[in-house]
């Protein structure tokens, strides 16, 4: 596993994109995520309270209350375009639990806890897109191109939004 952070946010057609990046790599790891798991993260990070507690809140209060700590969030896996994260969490016996996590609400958690954040090395083999090329979407290589799009294509099915999957679709044919 590789330490990681939040290296930003973006605003995609169909929602939007989170990007992990390991500590001292080139590489950034874009994760898509819904407009209310955007906003979960993007409040953590400005540490606004809110009148109810979200999700992250609400496991952030459960964890201050009992003799658990966030040790640490990870995203652990990526199967068929889907990434999976895990939380792990240290009582105060020392007996550690792992929950299974979708990645925005372990990342969500971990900014809340101030906890670390790390993810797969294989995971950023399979899906790690150059910084330099997402600073620079002009110069992006085809395949690069070709690996963005079919991640927004997945998502774009995933929440039923045919006809963005039918453009998507199309311009990958393109560029094939």
């Amino acid at each position: 596993m590789l330490k990681a952070e939040i290296w930003g946010i973006a605003e995609t057609g169909d929602g939007y994109m989170i990007f992990v990046k390991p500590l001292k790599s080139e590489y950034s790891v874009p994760i898509f995520i819904g407009k209310l798991e955007a906003q979960a993260i993007l409040i953590g990070f400005g540490g606004i309270t809110i009148s109810r507690p979200l999700t992250a809140d609400l496991l952030h209060n459960l964890i201050k209350e009992t003799d658990y700590v966030l040790l640490r969030a990870e995203i652990c896996d990526l199967k068929d375009n889907t990434f999976f994260g895990k939380l792990v969490l240290k009582n105060s016996s020392g007996i550690e639990l792992a929950l299974d996590s979708r990645p925005s609400d372990a990342l969500a958690l971990a900014i809340r806890c101030k906890s670390p954040i790390y993810i797969n090395e294989r995971v950023v083999k399979e899906a790690g897109i150059l910084i330099e090329d997402l600073e620079n979407p002009a110069g992006t290589d085809q395949e690069t191109k070709k690996r963005l799009l079919k991640a927004e294509l997945e998502e774009a099915v995933a929440t039923e939004n045919y006809e963005r999957a039918a453009e998507i679709r199309d311009t990958l044919n393109l560029l094939e």
